[in-house]
């Protein structure tokens, strides 16, 4: 009988490794605001993006429970 093994791709590595999704999005927000305050030009939909984000973080701010 033989034996299947099974390794895993460098894909399926890395997707388990990197930070949720949630936080990497936050941090290219973070550094897309940070440059925009710093008065570096940013494309339309970036600023439009970071609008947004600010918006939601207004409408549901994290709570201190």
């Amino acid at each position: 009988m033989q034996k299947i093994s099974y390794k895993a791709s460098h894909v399926e590595h890395r997707a388990r490794a990197y930070p949720p999704i949630g936080d990497q999005l936050d941090a290219a927000m973070k550094l897309a605001a940070a440059l925009q305050v710093a008065g570096v030009p940013l494309p339309d939909e970036v600023a439009r993006w970071i609008d947004q984000c600010k918006a939601v973080k207004h409408r549901y701010p994290k709570s201190n429970e």
